[in-house]
């Protein structure tokens, strides 16, 4: 029996003519403004020569506006910026500057544009070194996500700050930027219900904050790594006092040689704390209390601490023992030589007099970060060789040429036989000195463990 030819497949609106048909623009608009969106800005904006019909499909994509992505000139940013938010009639997904540097007017005219296309992302990174100050409109924007302020001066209003009010922010990066006072800062986190991570980096205009915050699961704080800026007047953030965060899982200090000082007083679900070194001027964890890493006084309160960070001048067995005392259900520990080694650093014996809950049935894990094998180190790293029932992986990541001879002779010194558990791996690898403890943006929350970098 003969078989009737196949039908040929009609070529769709907007073909390219021949035998091929138009597959794409088989696509409904949905699809097609979702796939423009992902697109570089130029190229989505390109698509409209091609038909009437995609002429009006780029205006109506969500907008994707990055200044470091449109090619012409940077003094021409501005007003090119102006003309993209004046075409598009969509909303706004995100919107980057980072090369502009906007009049006042124009950047007011560009948050009231935002706002109204319900902006969720918002990078501003200016290239100046003077900060650019956020007009009222900037509080208008309740549609955002995520925001990332850099060199930025926030609105100083004081009837504006008192309506701040982002109900969906959920990511928030104050990177080297000033707030008019402490209950601007304040006020800023009270109108955010639904924030998750925080990371303030050199943030200036608060001496003490507060915190409190039912949602909030990730703290990063940032100091200046010198006195320079607070001498000249710019007060830097010195006391950090975590009053109620039912949901923080991760406290995180980066740049701590100058502060600031810490208190945890609830924090029932912390699960990451670190870096923790001598810079810190106090250290309360609700009862337990150290003063430059010394023990004040003890508790073993937060026990749902599994990642602990140290950075010491000179790694010891005594401080280290005490934080471990603190944390009985500790998993993992990180401790990282500093580069500096502060005049109050003292160095300290340590005989262990009862056992540690967490070496005898907890920690699995130990990174020793810029490990040189000197005296204190190794005898650090063989207190945690012989008492850790159930460690798994100890890691040296160290900054000499780990050469054959010098490996040989570390491991024959740290007595790996008499090791207290048998399946432990000893791990020896080199790295390339580095001052990046972890990314400091609020996306960090992403990371399983910020540490491991």
């Amino acid at each position: 029996m003969a078989t009737a030819p196949a039908k040929p497949i009609p070529a769709a609106a907007g073909s390219c003519g021949g035998d091929d048909p138009d597959l794409i623009s088989l696509l409904p608009d949905c699809i097609l403004t979702t796939i423009l969106s992902l697109l570089p800005l130029p190229a989505a904006a390109r698509t409209q020569i091609l038909s009437r019909r995609w002429r009006r499909l780029w205006p109506s994509a969500p907008l994707h506006l990055l200044d470091s992505h449109l090619q012409v000139p940077t003094s021409s940013l501005p007003a090119v910026v102006s003309r993209i938010l004046a075409s598009h009639r969509g909303n706004a997904a995100r919107f980057d500057i980072l090369l502009a540097r906007p009049s006042a007017a124009d950047l007011d005219s560009w948050l009231r544009s935002l706002a109204a296309k319900h902006l969720q992302e918002l990078v501003l990174r200016p290239p100046s070194d003077e900060p650019l100050r956020l007009p009222p409109s900037f509080l208008s924007c309740r549609s955002l996500r995520s925001a990332e302020l850099t060199n930025c001066r926030l609105p100083e209003d004081a009837a504006a700050v008192a309506e701040v009010y982002f109900p969906h922010l959920a990511e928030l990066t104050l990177r080297l930027s000033r707030v008019p006072a402490a209950a601007a800062l304040h006020g800023l986190l009270a109108g955010c219900p639904e924030l998750a991570s925080l990371s303030l980096d050199r943030v200036f205009g608060c001496r003490t904050l507060r915190v409190r915050s039912r949602s909030l699961r990730s703290l990063t704080v940032s100091v200046s790594l010198t006195r320079r800026r607070v001498l000249e007047g710019a007060e830097e953030l010195e006391h950090l006092i975590v009053e109620d965060a039912p949901a923080l899982e991760r406290l995180l200090a980066h740049d701590i040689n100058w502060g600031p000082s810490i208190n945890v007083m609830h924090a029932p679900r912390l699960q990451m704390l670190g870096y923790l070194g001598v810079g810190i001027p106090e250290l309360q964890l609700g009862s337990a209390l150290f003063r430059s890493m010394r023990a004040v006084r003890l508790s073993a309160e937060f026990r749902c601490v599994r990642t602990l960070a140290l950075e010491m001048a000179d790694p010891q067995v005594k401080p280290v023992a005490v934080f471990l005392r603190c944390f009985p259900c500790l998993e993992t520990l990180y401790v990282t030589s500093h580069m500096v080694v502060p005049q109050s650093m003292e160095i300290l014996n340590y005989e262990m007099d009862d056992p540690l809950e967490c070496l005898n049935y907890r920690l699995k894990t130990v990174v020793l970060k810029g490990y040189r094998g000197r005296k204190h180190e190794l005898q650090l790293a063989m207190f945690l060789v012989r008492s850790a029932r159930v460690l798994r992986v100890m890691k040296f990541l160290c900054e000499n040429d780990c050469n054959l001879s010098w490996l040989t002779n570390q491991k024959r010194r740290l007595l790996l036989d008499n090791r207290a558990s048998l399946g432990a791996q000893f791990v020896f690898q080199k790295i390339t000195k580095s001052y990046i403890r972890f990314l400091k943006q609020a996306s960090n929350i992403s990371l399983v463990d910020p540490f491991d970098t």
